[in-house]
């Protein structure tokens, strides 16, 4: 019987805790274009984006991504086609990079210019 009490008491209490690992954890600091600027020019490099270049977000990524905020990324040059890219960021910190997916929602974001970062 007392084995019986503790299988009663252990069992829903696991079912629990997956439950908790599974919530998604919280956005975090989001990040800013402006912090941002050294990251987009390089991943704008690395990709060959020509400038001008544009920006859109940040904006918060699905939960299933692998970062809470997504910042948007395209070139404006007549010589290359729409591509747009998302840089992913968690507590302001680029995780990772890649060609924007319809679930970005990047496509739907209105895009600004990126700011050289240069005072004349």
């Amino acid at each position: 019987m007392h084995r019986l009490a503790s299988i009663i008491v252990v069992v829903p209490l696991t079912a629990c805790s997956s439950f908790l690992e599974s919530l998604p954890e919280p956005p975090g600091q989001t990040p800013t274009i402006e912090a941002a600027t050294a990251d987009l020019k390089r991943i704008a490099g690395e990709v060959k984006l020509i400038e001008p270049l544009e920006v859109a977000g940040p904006i918060q990524a699905e939960p299933a991504t692998v970062a809470p905020w997504i910042i948007c990324l395209r070139s404006t040059s007549p010589d290359q086609s729409r591509q747009i890219y998302a840089l992913f960021y968690r507590d302001t910190k680029l995780v990772s990079s890649r060609f924007a997916a319809i679930v970005d929602r990047c496509e739907l974001q209105s895009f600004v210019p990126l700011q050289s970062g240069r005072r004349d």
